[in-house]
């Protein structure tokens, strides 16, 4: 399926404005650098989409790590003083 400049019957554009075969052609090459420009700009635009995406989830996953060494540090904390109040009580540590 062809679309945009591929699309476009330049036969008919001719014969409609009376043009010759050089302007048809340096009709054709216009509507293909706009349509250049146009195929530019929409990557610049999802380029920048994706990048925030990117940044977004990076923060997320810092984030996360952050709060899962924090829960593991605080498990291990906890772990220590109860194998202590456990072993006091069981008189095997002063």
């Amino acid at each position: 399926m062809k679309r945009g400049v591929e699309a476009k019957n330049y036969n008919a554009v001719a014969e409609a404005e009376q043009l010759k075969p050089l302007e048809v052609e340096l009709r054709r090459l216009e509507d293909l650098s706009d349509s250049i420009v146009q195929d530019f700009a929409y990557m610049r635009q999802r380029e920048e989409e994706m990048r925030t995406t990117n940044e977004s989830t990076n923060s997320r996953v810092l984030y996360l790590s952050i709060f899962s060494m924090l829960c593991l540090l605080s498990l291990a904390i906890w772990q220590v003083l109860y194998l202590r109040r456990y072993f006091k009580a069981k008189k095997l540590i002063d």
